[in-house]
């Protein structure tokens, strides 16, 4: 695969983990969520958004075979 594919998967990840973050927010303001779904959620999003920006600046510079 390249790296533009794998910049379109993890940006699709990130945009359904803000879903999620959004949810579990809700479930925790209404007292029927844990801290720690929304903690997981948060840290899930956030390697995501990682590896999105990294495969991002990778096809950006050209090498889409690089990571």
């Amino acid at each position: 695969m390249n790296n533009r594919i794998k910049k379109n998967i993890f940006l699709a990840l990130s945009v359904i983990g803000v879903g999620v973050i959004v949810a579990r927010a809700i479930d925790l303001a209404s007292g029927d969520g844990r801290w720690w779904e929304l903690l997981s959620a948060v840290l899930l999003y956030g390697m995501c958004f990682k590896f999105y920006l990294d495969y991002r600046r990778a096809y950006r510079d050209g090498g889409s075979n690089r990571a």
